[in-house]
């Protein structure tokens, strides 16, 4: 039983670090339902498993900040009027698009 959980707990690693994150959800059932059934445990097996969990909650937590960054920045881009730069100081200015440009003359 023990064994079951360590490979779930390693092919979540896998998913979250190839970025397969439809498979997660599979998986996640899965743990949850062998979890349950999880008999006491040695000691050594214990915090095998409970290191295995941890690493794995740090995968999940930065997966989820990519995420957010990504959103967050194709937000930026949908709601961006034009190109920006970036002056010597990285203050962000906007750049007329072409057409704007255009209309000026």
């Amino acid at each position: 039983m023990a064994s079951l959980l360590d490979d779930l707990l390693d092919q979540i690693r896998d998913a979250l670090i190839s970025g397969n994150l439809a498979v997660l959800a599979g998986l996640d059932i899965q743990l949850a339902a062998e979890a349950s059934k999880l008999p006491p445990l040695d000691s050594v097996t214990a915090r095998r498993l409970q290191t295995k969990a941890e690493r794995n909650a740090r995968l999940l937590q930065a997966a989820a900040r990519g995420l957010r960054a990504a959103r967050d920045r194709m937000t930026e881009i949908a709601s961006a009027p034009g190109l920006a730069t970036y002056d010597a100081k990285g203050r962000k200015a906007a750049i007329a698009s072409p057409s704007q440009a255009l209309g000026r003359f």
